[in-house]
C-alpha cells in the first residue's frame, strides 16, 4: 500500500526537468571595468564554504589578494532579484495561483539583505513590487493572485525589470521570468533585451508553464542571451519545485572581486575552483590601451566656484546701483540741518576724489536713512554707547561684509541654504552694539545714588538746584558727566530742567531717575526740602542695587546653564567633525543634512532664549 502512495512522487522526480544547472555558476556584474574584475558566483543548492577556500585563476594563473564575500554579507546594492510573472488571460485559474505559491516559496530563500522586486505584465507592464529588503511588503505583495488582462509583452516586462536594477545601481541582478506563452504585442526586441542584460552583468532565468500557447523559443532566447537557464514545468508541483531551486541558487551566492595582471587585449579564461572539486569558468576579452591618453580634466571657468563669486558680486553690485538710482530718483525733502547750512560757510572740500566720493556716498546713504523712524533711535543708542563711529557707516560696513560673506559661503560649500550662516554678522555686531549700550547704562544707575547725595549735600550748603547740579557734574565720572552736563545746557537754552532730566532718563531707561524729574518738577513749581527728598531717593536706590545684586548672583547658575546648553550641539560637532570627518559628512553635502542642521540651529537659539527669558528678573 505504502509503494502505491510513493508512486506519483517517483514519477514526478523521473518527468520533473531540471531546473537549473548541476554544477555552480560564474557571471560577471556591471561593475567588472578593467582591471579590475568583478563575478558572482552562484551555487547549485544552498550550502556555505570558506571564502579563504575559493581559488581563481586566469590562465592557469593564481589570482593574489582575493576578496570573496558571501550573499548574506554583502550590502544590499550588491545582489538583487527581480520576478517577472505573466499575468495575461491564460494564466486565469491554477496556472497562476501556482505562479504566486512559487514566487512565495521562491522568496522564502532570500536572504535578509537581498533585494527584491516584483515585476507583473499582460498587455501592460506594472511594478508590483520595488526593489526591497523588507519583508513585510514582500508578503503584502505576494498575499493574493494579481489581476489578468489581454496580451502578453514578455519583451517589455525584462526591459522595465532592467531598468529597476539599473535604477537601483545593483552590481549583481538577476530576473527570473515566468510565461505560459509567447510574446505578443512588445515594443522592446529580443535583441536589445539581450544586449542591455549582457552590458548590465544581469542573468535571466526563464520558467515556462506548458498551456495551449506555450512557446519555448521567446524564453529559450533571452535565457540564452541573459547567462541564465531556461525551465518546463508542466504543473504547480513542478513549478514550485523549480523555484525552489532557483531560489536556492540565487541564495547560495558569493561575491569575488579582484584586480587583474592580465596584459591589455589578451583573451583570458577565468577558473573557480571550489573546496569540492567542483567549479566554474568564463572567458572574457582584455580591453586594448588608447592609442592616445585623454587629455587632463579641466573644469570650464564659468563652472568654476571663482566664476560664480564674481558673477554674484556683479549682481550685487548692480543690485545696489539699481537701489540708490531709485532712491535718488525720488524729490527729498530738505532737513533742518541741511537748511541751516545754507547760512554757513561751506566747507572746504577734500582734495583726494577718493575720499571725496566715499563722503558723498555716506551722505547721501544718510540722507536717505534720515527718513526712516529707526534711524533717529538708533543714532541716539550709538551716542549713548559711546560708539565714535558713525551711524553711516556702521551699517554700510556691516551690509557689505554680510554680503560678502555670502558669496564666500556660497563660493567654499556650493549651498545657498548654508549661506543663511552669514547673517550671524548682523546679529553679532546688534549684540555688540546692545552689550555695550547696556554697560553705559549699567554704570550710570550704579554712579546715580553718589551723585544725588552729591546733589543734596549741594542743597543743603544753599545751592539752587541747578548750582547743585553744576557741581556734581564736575566731580562725576562718565557716563553720568556728559549726561548731566547736557541736562545743564539745555537748562542754559531755557529748557526747563524736569524737562532735560525727562530726555536723560529716556536716554539711560533708569526709572530712578524718572522720580527725580518729578521731585524737580514740583521744586519748581510748588517749592519744597528737596535734599531730603534726594536723601530717600538715594537710599532707595542703593537697597534696589543691593537686591539687584542678590538676584543675579541667585541665577548665576542658570544663565551658566543657558550658555553650556547653547554651546554643546555646536561644540560636539566641531569635536566630531575633526575626529571623523566622514561621520558628519551627510549634514554638509546632502539636502536634508542642510534641512537638519537649519531646524536643530533654530532649535539651539530658541532654547537659548527661553532660558534667557526665565532668568532676566528686572528688579
Amino acid at each position: 500500500m505504502r509503494s502505491f502512495r510513493l508512486l506519483p512522487l517517483l514519477v514526478f522526480l523521473l518527468l520533473a526537468p531540471p531546473a537549473a544547472a548541476a554544477g555552480p555558476r560564474l557571471t560577471g556584474t556591471s561593475e567588472s571595468q578593467f582591471p579590475g574584475r568583478s563575478y558572482v558566483l552562484s551555487l547549485p543548492q544552498a550550502e556555505k564554504i570558506a571564502p579563504s577556500a575559493v581559488q581563481v585563476r586566469e590562465n592557469g594563473r593564481l589570482v593574489p589578494k582575493l576578496s570573496v564575500l558571501p550573499a548574506n554579507t554583502a550590502g544590499t546594492k550588491e545582489l538583487a532579484v527581480v520576478l517577472v510573472i505573466d499575468t495575461s488571460g491564460s494564466m486565469r485559474g491554477e496556472p497562476i495561483r501556482g505562479a504566486v505559491a512559487a514566487a512565495r516559496i521562491f522568496a522564502s530563500h532570500r536572504n535578509p539583505q537581498q533585494q527584491l522586486g516584483i515585476v507583473e505584465f499582460n498587455g501592460n507592464v506594472r511594478t508590483a513590487l520595488p526593489l526591497t529588503t523588507n519583508q513585510a511588503a514582500i508578503e503584502r505583495a505576494l498575499s493574493s493572485a494579481p489581476p489578468l488582462g489581454r496580451n502578453t509583452h514578455i519583451y517589455d516586462a525584462v526591459q522595465a525589470a532592467l531598468g529597476m536594477l539599473k535604477a537601483g545601481h545593483i552590481a549583481g541582478g538577476a530576473i527570473v521570468l515566468l510565461s505560459d506563452g509567447t510574446d505578443t504585442g512588445s515594443t522592446a526586441s529580443v535583441a536589445a533585451v539581450q544586449s542591455a542584460a549582457q552590458a548590465a552583468g544581469v542573468r535571466v532565468f526563464t520558467v515556462g508553464l506548458k498551456s495551449g500557447a506555450f512557446d519555448a523559443a521567446a524564453l529559450k532566447a533571452l535565457a540564452a542571451g541573459g547567462s541564465g537557464s531556461f525551465s518546463v514545468a508542466g504543473s504547480s508541483i513542478q513549478l514550485s519545485a523549480i523555484y525552489d531551486q532557483l531560489g536556492s541558487e540565487l541564495a547560495s551566492q558569493y561575491l569575488i572581486r579582484y584586480r587583474s595582471e592580465t596584459k591589455p587585449h589578451t583573451r583570458v579564461r577565468v577558473d573557480v575552483s571550489l573546496p569540492d572539486g567542483t567549479g566554474a569558468a568564463l572567458s572574457y576579452l582584455t580591453p586594448a590601451l588608447p592609442l592616445h591618453p585623454a587629455p587632463p580634466f579641466h573644469r570650464p571657468f564659468w563652472q568654476s566656484a571663482s566664476a560664480f563669486a564674481a558673477v554674484s558680486l556683479v549682481c550685487a553690485l548692480l543690485i545696489a546701483v539699481a537701489l540708490m538710482t531709485a532712491l535718488t530718483g525720488q524729490p527729498a525733502r530738505r532737513s533742518v540741518r541741511a537748511r541751516l547750512a545754507e547760512f554757513v560757510s561751506p566747507a572746504e572740500r577734500p582734495k583726494d576724489e577718493r575720499v571725496s566720493l566715499a563722503l558723498r556716498f555716506f551722505s547721501g546713504t544718510e540722507q536717505r536713512l534720515s527718513r526712516r523712524e529707526w534711524w533717529g533711535r538708533f543714532k541716539e543708542e550709538l551716542d549713548v554707547a559711546r560708539v565714535e563711529m558713525p551711524a553711516v557707516q556702521i551699517v554700510v560696513l556691516t551690509g557689505v561684509g554680510t554680503l560678502l560673506l555670502i558669496i564666500l559661503i556660497v563660493a567654499l560649500t556650493g549651498s545657498p541654504l548654508l549661506a543663511l550662516l552669514a547673517f550671524v554678522a548682523p546679529i553679532a555686531v546688534h549684540i555688540l552694539l546692545d552689550r555695550r549700550l547696556e554697560q553705559q547704562r549699567r554704570l550710570f544707575a550704579d554712579q546715580l545714588a553718589d551723585n544725588l547725595q552729591v546733589i543734596a549735600s549741594a542743597l543743603r550748603a544753599g545751592q539752587s538746584f541747578v548750582g547743585a547740579l553744576s557741581l556734581a557734574v564736575a566731580d562725576s565720572p562718565q557716563p553720568t558727566r556728559r549726561e548731566f552736563e547736557r541736562v545743564v545746557a539745555d537748562e542754559r537754552l531755557g529748557v526747563p530742567l524736569d524737562q532735560g532730566l525727562s530726555v536723560v532718563a529716556r536716554r539711560m531707561r533708569n526709572r530712578d531717575l524718572e522720580q527725580i524729574e518729578l521731585v524737580a518738577a514740583l521744586q519748581r513749581q510748588t517749592g519744597g526740602n528737596m535734599a531730603e527728598v534726594l536723601d530717600q531717593a538715594a537710599d532707595t536706590i542703593r537697597e534696589r542695587a543691593d537686591l539687584r545684586r542678590m538676584v543675579k548672583t541667585l541665577t548665576t547658575q542658570g544663565r551658566m546653564s543657558r550658555w553650556v546648553v547653547s554651546a554643546l550641539p555646536p561644540g560636539l560637532l566641531l569635536i566630531i567633525s575633526l575626529i571623523n570627518p566622514t561621520y558628519v559628512k551627510p549634514l554638509f553635502v546632502t539636502a536634508g543634512g542642510h534641512a537638519v542642521l537649519v531646524v536643530c540651529t533654530a532649535m539651539v537659539i530658541s532654547g537659548s532664549l527661553v532660558i534667557k527669558r526665565i532668568v532676566d528678573i528686572e528688579v
